[in-house]
């Protein structure tokens, strides 16, 4: 974790000097952009099993298609990404025979959501996204052969992000992103700060 905090913000400094240095550059202009990144996330703590053994700290990945029309303020795409949860490590034990198991669960999420864009200057904007995700309960337990891993859709989840965009060249763009990310279906939130890299096709 601290690994992906230190590559996150060390890129983002050095994407910044760069940016400032390609503003003034330009070209034709592509309405279609890819955007891609990754970074820390914190999981706001729902659980009542496993509540204290639970670990908040996780990453998430994020990628979306845009069409951003060139004298417009609005843009529409298709997101989705990855977040990890959390993890939970504990002991549980058998009510018949009394052994004990060490248990280790991890919660993740993939989301497919329609999302909107809206700038509020050259570096400041941000996105409201709906849609679905899919969200993976596995479970590992010492000494349990049975399978207790589970797979669910969600149909009713958001994600809200705001953005500070450093745009390099025509092409090319570097931004830090404040994410949020609401599943319905177990009422499980996150909050992400990503490191967003910016192509247009």
């Amino acid at each position: 974790m601290k690994k992906i905090i230190v590559a996150a913000f060390t890129c983002f400094i050095s994407c910044h000097g760069l940016a400032q240095n390609g503003e003034g550059e330009t070209g034709p202009y592509h309405k279609f952009a890819v955007y891609g990144g990754v970074g820390p996330s914190y999981f706001f703590n729902n659980l009542i099993i496993f509540k204290n053994q639970v670990n908040s700290f996780g990453y998430a990945f994020s990628a979306r298609v845009m069409w951003e029309p060139q004298h417009s303020f609005l843009s529409i795409g298709i997101e989705t990404g990855y977040f990890r949860l959390y993890t939970a490590s504990g002991t549980i034990s058998d009510s018949l025979s009394g052994q004990q198991s060490n248990v280790h669960v991890s919660n993740s999420s993939i989301p497919i959501q329609l999302v909107i864009s809206m700038k509020f200057s050259k570096q400041i904007y941000a996105n409201w996204a709906m849609g679905q995700s899919i969200t993976f309960n596995q479970v590992s337990a010492s000494g349990i052969t049975t399978n207790h891993n589970a797979t669910t859709w969600s149909l009713a989840d958001f994600t809200a992000t705001v953005g500070y965009r450093f745009i390099q060249k025509t092409r090319i763009s570097y931004a830090a992103e404040l994410k949020g990310f609401y599943s319905s279906s177990y009422s499980n939130g996150t909050i992400a700060a990503v490191f967003i890299v910016g192509y247009r096709l």
